[in-house]
């Protein structure tokens, strides 16, 4: 009996939860091969797009399990979700080690330009139901890990640093903060 290919379903996977690939970057956009592809999905209204990586998965990364990253922020962000996306993932390539859930990872500045945005959070996907995060095989096994690439603030860094993830959680939460908006104020 033939076995199903490994990660056979991940296109229709993120196609499920994200919407349409409407475009696609290959690993060697901007030069040498960087390791991964990008694809971009579109939400249904398309209101949304996310920046998904393909190929972190077949990288040499200490993991709990292979994975793919995702960043999904409102339609007109496309070139800063790619930016988180991509810089997350060259980041855990030269490193040699997977990010993790809520595992925040600052940068030494600004990643956008122009906005409050110094790094990014590790999280489920905070805007869809259950089941993004894992993707099952024909025997029911989880064989990749997607995680959600969160734009956050430097103010946001320092308030997980002293309170913990979950802090910043409830702080999001409070303040009803718009996640998908890289121009947003900090919520701390």
């Amino acid at each position: 009996m033939p076995t199903e290919e490994k990660y056979a379903g991940f296109l229709d996977h993120i196609q499920a939860y994200l919407g349409p690939i409407q475009d696609s970057e290959g690993p060697t956009a901007g030069g040498g091969n960087r390791g991964f592809a990008l694809f971009f999905c579109v939400s249904g209204d398309g209101d949304l797009v996310t920046a998904v990586t393909n190929g972190l998965r077949f990288q040499n990364l200490t993991a709990i399990m292979p994975l793919e990253l995702a960043c999904t922020l409102k339609a007109d962000q496309q070139a800063a979700a790619r930016a988180l996306a991509a810089l997350t993932a060259t980041l855990a390539i030269r490193m040699g080690v997977g990010p993790t859930f809520d595992q925040v990872v600052p940068a030494p500045e600004p990643l956008i330009p122009d906005t409050e945005i110094e790094g990014v959070m590790i999280v489920p996907h905070p805007y869809i139901e259950d089941g993004f995060e894992s993707l099952v095989n024909a025997e029911g096994r989880t064989e990749l890990q997607l995680l959600t690439v969160v734009p956050v603030t430097a103010a946001e860094i320092a308030y997980v640093e002293e309170h913990g993830p979950d802090a910043l959680y409830e702080q999001w939460e409070e303040q009803e903060t718009d996640l998908l908006d890289v121009t947003r104020a900090s919520a701390v």
